[in-house]
């Protein structure tokens, strides 16, 4: 080969790794393109509900090239964050290697918004058509609510004092002592008595108080620790507390009883028609409805009498007819009903009856010995009265003689 010839291929060559060395030199260059985006911060750092705030992003350039084409977006944001700005930012370039352009976005959480992390999802793109980058970016804004505090702030019962057998009306008060609304609020009674459980408030405003009404029967004496539950929503959700009342029933008051019975006749022979008379005495405070006394006797004839309605204080009869169709004594059960606010309730007595079998000496003196009966009662009667007499004249005696002494 010729020396001209070897020249020609050397310059060649010589051109060749001039262009690749230049292409390898731009495709480096053009990809040390370098952009990040770092959150700079949020102020206020606690964010609350229905409150603006601000959020910094901070771009910046660490490649050996400037960045083209830089754009900057928010790509989703939780529907309860407003953002005030455009959520799409475009820069042509960042002039110097190290510059950084520092984005300010204004936002605000809505009056309804949730506690919690809320999450805000943003892009970065940059570079020309050959060569695009991006890269996913996300921040947290932890938003914080208020706590509401519903709690017991009075008990008031209707009668003060609860006897058994008593209907009772309870008024609880209820007061917000939090800092929030207090949603849906709903309190409930956990007793074992008949009655109304539940009650239904609604919303109580900060430092409001409404009354939760209740009624129940109180079926038994004793002294009760109720557990009350409070179940509401503030800015946290669905919330449930619980409280303690006590409860004090007394002892059963006479409300209705058995007065007095009569019969007649009084003795009565078997095949007599008897006539049982029973008065029956509303001795409590309140009214009592549909009363009926049933009496479950074993011969021919009536066995219940309707009475109706007893104030209190009052009393009525019921007449029992029938025949005494077989001689005897008789323990007979009386069973007394009667209507209220909770349904029928009912009092079990008895009455004793003897049928005498037929008129001669011992139907006499069976007579003779009640009418004994009768006389030795009023005698002790008229002996207690008088002692009782005697008792209160010596101390009014005695009362003289010391103001006598006194005088003196």
């Amino acid at each position: 080969m010729n020396h001209n010839i070897k020249l020609t291929y050397l310059c060649l060559l010589v051109f060749t790794i001039i262009l690749t060395g230049i292409s390898n030199a731009e495709t480096g260059f053009s990809g040390d393109e370098r952009v990040t985006a770092e959150i700079q911060e949020i102020t206020p750092s606690s964010v609350g509900i229905d409150e603006e705030f601000t959020l910094g992003i901070n771009l910046e350039s660490s490649g050996t090239r400037v960045p083209e084409n830089i754009t900057f977006e928010i790509i989703s944001i939780p529907p309860d964050i407003i953002v005030t700005e455009n959520l799409v930012t475009h820069i042509p370039k960042l002039v110097y290697s190290t510059s950084g352009r520092y984005l300010v976005y204004h936002m605000r959480t809505t009056p309804d918004a949730n506690p919690g992390p809320h999450i805000i999802k943003m892009k970065l793109t940059y570079g020309n058509e050959q060569v695009k980058r991006s890269e996913d970016y996300q921040v947290e804004i932890r938003v914080i609510g208020e706590d509401a505090e519903p709690r017991i702030s009075s008990v008031n019962t209707d009668p003060e004092y609860i006897y058994e057998g008593d209907t009772v009306d309870l008024r609880l008060g209820i007061e917000n002592f939090g800092d929030t609304l207090a949603k849906s609020v709903e309190v409930s009674l956990d007793h074992d008595f008949k009655g109304i459980k539940n009650s239904t408030i609604g919303t109580l405003d900060l430092n409001g108080s409404q009354i939760a009404l209740f009624k129940f029967k109180a079926n038994k004496s004793g002294e009760f620790e109720i557990p009350v539950i409070i179940e509401y929503e503030d800015d946290f959700g669905k919330q449930k507390d619980e409280y303690d009342i006590k409860i004090t029933v007394l002892d059963k008051k006479g409300s209705l009883n058995l007065a007095s019975v009569k019969v007649d006749p009084v003795l009565p022979y078997m095949g007599d028609t008897v006539e049982l008379t029973m008065r029956i005495e509303n001795s409590g405070d309140r009214t009592i409805n549909s009363i009926r006394v049933y009496i479950d006797h074993p011969f021919k004839g009536l066995k219940e009498s309707f009475i109706g309605t007893l104030d209190p204080n009052e009393d009525g009869p019921a007449v029992i007819t029938f025949i005494a169709d077989q001689a005897g004594e008789y323990e007979i059960p009386v069973t007394i009903t009667y209507s209220d606010d909770f349904g029928e309730e009912q009092i079990e007595t008895k009455v004793n009856l003897i049928v005498m079998e037929e008129e001669g000496g011992a139907g006499t003196a069976v007579i003779v010995l009640l009418v004994l009966a009768v006389i030795g009662g009023l005698i002790y009667t008229n002996y207690k009265t008088t002692k009782s007499k005697d008792k209160v004249i010596k101390q009014l005696m005695e009362g003289s003689g010391n103001s006598a002494n006194n005088k003196k």
